[in-house]
């Protein structure tokens, strides 16, 4: 083959591959080769907080495998997913007291008086219904998540209660709308960018703004980047721990980059970091009124596992 040639035939694989990433990509929920899968949800946050001259810190690691059961596929694109909870690990560690669970290594949990309402999690089924867009149309389960996971300790019922409100039905299916809601409405190309706004609710109320950006398309695989603007809920109900009310006015960003699968729609990993900074402010119980200076670091990732 002549150098000519070569240049030529050479420009003209550039030219093709470059058409190739430029069309219009159509993402969505698909029929996939298997209909039962795993989700590894990883996480490390620390926390640091400020009251009355005194600086603490909380790291809490965790880590969680979630299995999906297609049960049905509608004609309308949505899906029918049971979600199982298969094995959770938890670890806290703060001045006060520190915890641990593992569902695989229940030895190991300490004190067992504390996490032991945990181990409600684990098995629990949720039935969902996904849109083919990646919505969370109703996530539900029977009775509650926590329900005598804390009966003869002291304040059982408040913990259970704000346990609820941290890992409960309406956590998980805010945490599904984070990972899965991030599907354009329209097809897109390379360089494009759309924007949602969303509100997590696990734990603190936290309202998102999101612009997505799908920058790359390779081997059936499209990334897409994120980044968030986020603000505590200013007209949420403050957090009802043991007595005492917690508001938080809190600002942050969230950054991070999401890889799917062109043909099924099914992410294959999600990595993002979240910074977060402003006051707690508490009140009741034996505190009175006080305000806090808080800061938080949060690395996680989401990747499907089997």
């Amino acid at each position: 083959m002549s150098k000519l040639v070569k240049i030529a035939f050479y420009a003209l694989s550039i030219l093709l591959l470059s058409a190739c990433s430029n069309k219009l990509l159509d993402l969505k929920m698909e029929a996939t080769s298997e209909d039962e899968f795993t989700y590894r949800n990883t996480s490390m946050m620390e926390s640091n907080v400020s009251v009355m001259g005194m600086d603490q810190k909380v790291i809490i690691e965790q880590s969680t495998d979630q299995a999906y059961d297609i049960v049905e596929r509608n004609t309308d694109g949505s899906m029918d997913i049971k979600l199982t909870t298969l094995s959770l690990k938890m670890e806290q560690i703060n001045p006060m007291m520190s915890m641990k669970f593992d569902s695989e290594n229940p030895e190991e949990n300490e004190p067992e008086e504390m996490v032991k309402g945990f181990k409600n999690m684990v098995g629990k089924e949720y039935d969902m219904k996904m849109s083919a867009k990646g919505e969370v149309i109703d996530l539900s389960t029977k009775g509650s998540v926590f329900e005598g996971a804390f009966d003869g300790v002291p304040n059982g019922e408040a913990i259970a209660a704000q346990m609820e409100e941290q890992f409960g039905v309406e956590a998980v299916k805010s945490n599904m709308a984070q990972v899965t809601g991030f599907f354009p409405d329209n097809p897109v190309q390379v360089g494009d960018s759309w924007t949602k706004n969303t509100t997590i609710t696990s734990g603190m109320s936290m309202l998102a703004e999101t612009t997505y950006t799908l920058t790359e398309r390779k081997s059936g695989v499209a990334t897409i980047t994120f980044n968030s603007q986020l603000k505590s809920d200013p007209d949420a109900a403050p957090l009802d721990m043991m007595g005492m009310e917690m508001k938080y006015e809190l600002t942050g960003t969230q950054t991070g980059t999401i890889k799917v699968n062109e043909k099924t729609g099914w992410t294959q990993k999600t990595e993002g970091e979240q910074k977060m900074e402003g006051k707690m402010n508490m009140s009741g119980g034996t505190v009175g009124e006080m305000s806090a200076d808080m800061n938080t670091l949060t690395k996680y990732t989401y990747e499907r596992i089997k």
